[in-house]
This record gives C-alpha cells, structure tokens and sequence, in this order.
C-alpha cells in the first residue's frame, strides 16, 4: 500500500473505531489495557507481519533487483563496445531504486533479517544484502582486481563489507581512483594502474553482476524464511510460537524493529547531517550515508515509509490498530501526523544542494531531525507503557 493509502485506511479506523475494527480483519475491539484481554488483537497485529508488510516489500525489493540486473547487464554489454556512459547511468538509477526499497526493509530486521546477538531468531540475513556502515571500498577494489566475484566461493570466503548493496554502490558510482592506499595491493603492485580507465570500468561491471546475483540469492533466502508455503516464519511470528515464549514477546519483537528510526535514521544518520554528532572533521562525509549515489536523503524517506508500513500493518492490521482497540487511539494519530510532517522536512531538506546537506549546519536539516524525534518520542514514551513494551537494550539509555 502505498503511504497515502496507507495513512488513510489508518485514519479511517482512528475516526470509526468501534464500526469499522468489528468488520476489519481483527477481531472485535475491547477495552482492556492490558496484554490479556486483548491477546487476540496482539495475534492479528503479529499475523499480518509476514503476509501484509514483509513478504511484499521482499516482492517489490526482488523486482528492483531485477531491473537492476538487467541494467548492469547491459552495461556490461555497453562497456565490450567501447561506449556505456548512457547505460552506466541507467544502472545507477535501477540502483537507487531499489536502495529507497530496501530502506523500508531496514526496518523490518525481524527474525532472520534481524542480528543474532540481539533478537529472538536472529540470522543476520539483512548484513547479507546491506552492511552499512561496515564497508570495505579498499577490499571491494580489490576482489574486483582479482575478478573474485567469479569465484563460486566468493560469498563464503569473504565479509560482508565486501559485497551487498554497498559494494554494489562502489563499483556503480565511485570513482576510477582505487580506495586502498599506495602500500597495498592493488595500488602497491601496480595491477590497478594496468586495467585502465576502461578496465576499470569493465572489472567493475562483471564483478557488479556478480553481486546483484549474490542479493538476489540472500532475498530468495528471506522469502523462503517467511514464506508460509515453505519455512513459515510468518506462521511461527502469528502463532507467538517457539523461538517467541508468547505472543507478547513476538510483539515487543516487532516493536524493536520500529527502534531503528530512533537508533539508526535519528541518531547516527541525521545526527551528523544536522550537527549533532562529532566526527572529528570539517564534514562529516565518511559517516553518512548515501554519499556516493546521492541517496542520503532518499534513505531516509525509504525509512520512514518502512516505518509507517510497520506501524500500520500494511494492508492487515497493525499497532496503530491495536493501541485504538486499548484505548489510545491519539497515540496512533500522533504518530501518523508526525510520519506527515516528517515526510514534509524530507521534501524541503531534499531542494538543498549535496553541499550544504553534508555541511553538518544546515536549519533544514535540524527540523528534518526534530520532526523525525517527534516520532520516536512517541515511540518510546507513552507507547512503551500503553503495550507494556520493553526498550530495547541499545536505546534503553537515549533521552534525546
């Protein structure tokens, strides 16, 4: 659903609570404002995870993949020719594409996509496809040398800063200069030098196929996860079956997964756009993200589509349902009105130039930060003690 669709069917159910949430797909609306005598809608928020919100972002993540394969594909092509400016552009663009997609994806890190040191279930899977920010452009400029990309063992044999999205941002969108510095291979040995602007070009590309190959198969992985034709995590999630003790540790895992607006897009994305953080330089370049491709902002309008995807249950039901069915429907609306009003300070933030959004002083970036603190506020204060939630670990200590 798109966001407008979805801040609607939300808004519908907030002004009709009573008619609409009897004839909605979760069951009758109660009173109760504790986790036992609403433990039915707490089983629909967490069934609708699976089928209404991450299966199809994996759906529409998969579809942007394969664009973006058939672009590189034919920059490849271009590139045996002796011509490419036109179709390295267009890949770039399928690039971006589907990195706005995965941004709502970020914030969906449950079960498989989540870390294994953190959460219930956690595999780790979304480092496969996207490690920001451990990224390794000196190692990625060197398995291009070496073509390791046509490795069949490539994925096994190396980290994860060394393929993904962000590897697959480098070899799109950087420069010809290799990033390892001169007492290294490739740079140390020569063999950069010796490829040439145009075999620059072309390791790049191949070894850019290689990676759109290695995503696709980690999205594969994920569907298979969820899928409830196959490994059934969704089913696992709805049932607040082992790994979750209860389906109220299956919702606070769902509510973890919302953190990473306060944990990641506020406080270690916006915080050194809007000059917040100290990173020790006149810029703050090499901590933000999206540099290269220009997606900075883009990213974060991706986060807080995944957010309100999340927080509305996409086309099923969603927390914004279940805090009416307690009573706390204004929680809900204060969210999506700050949702709105964030999306508003992303659309005059994204009129500034590339300069003054890594300048670290900008005013329109500062309200892009507090209108996004708005949201998580609410996230982490009355919502905590209306759900009976637990905080997250990492952000237990942030009064910000």
């Amino acid at each position: 659903m798109s966001t407008a669709g979805s801040r609607a069917s939300v808004g519908v159910l907030l002004g009709m609570a009573g008619l609409v949430m009897s004839q909605a797909c979760g069951p009758e609306a109660s009173r109760d404002t504790g986790p036992v005598g609403d433990a039915d809608w707490v089983l629909e928020v967490l069934a609708s995870v699976g089928p209404h919100v991450v299966l199809p972002a994996l759906a529409r993540f998969e579809g942007d993949m394969e664009n973006l394969g058939e672009a590189v594909d034919a920059l490849v092509a271009a590139l045996e020719s002796g011509e490419g400016l036109k179709e390295r552009a267009l890949a770039q663009e399928q690039w971006r594409v589907a990195m706005t997609t995965w941004q709502e994806l970020e914030l969906l890190q449950i079960g498989p996509l989540a870390s294994s040191l953190t959460a219930v279930a956690g595999e780790d899977l979304r480092d496969e496809v996207y490690s920001w920010p451990t990224v390794n452009a000196c190692r990625i400029d060197q398995k291009t040398v070496e073509e390791g990309g046509g490795d069949p063992g490539f994925f096994e044999a190396n980290l994860v800063n060394a393929y993904g999205m962000d590897a697959l941002e480098h070899v799109l969108f950087a420069a010809s200069d290799c990033a390892c510095p001169s007492p290294v291979n490739p740079v140390a040995d020569g063999s950069w030098d010796a490829l040439g602007e145009e075999g620059i070009a072309q390791s790049r590309a191949a070894f850019a196929q290689a990676l759109v190959i290695g995503v696709a198969d980690q999205v594969d992985r994920l569907q298979t996860r969820w899928n409830p034709e196959e490994e059934d995590f969704s089913g696992l999630l709805a049932g607040a079956e082992p790994p979750y003790e209860s389906p109220q540790e299956g919702l606070n895992a769902v509510f973890d997964a919302l953190f990473y607006l306060e944990t990641s897009t506020k406080d270690a994305k916006l915080a050194y756009l809007a000059g917040l953080a100290d990173c020790g330089g006149d810029t703050c370049a090499e901590e933000v993200e999206g540099v290269l491709s220009d997606t900075t902002l883009s990213s974060i309008g991706g986060n807080l589509a995944g957010y309100e995807l999340l927080f509305t249950g996409g086309e099923g039901v969603g927390m914004a349902d279940l805090l009416e069915s307690r009573g706390h429907g204004d929680l809900a609306t204060e969210t999506l009105d700050g949702l709105q009003v964030a999306e508003a300070a992303l659309a005059q933030a994204q009129e500034i130039s590339a300069e003054e959004v890594l300048s670290g002083s900008s005013e329109t970036l500062l309200a892009l930060y507090e209108a996004v603190a708005r949201v998580t506020d609410v996230l982490k204060g009355d919502m905590v003690t209306v759900l009976s939630l637990q905080v997250p670990s990492e952000a237990a200590g942030d009064n910000d």
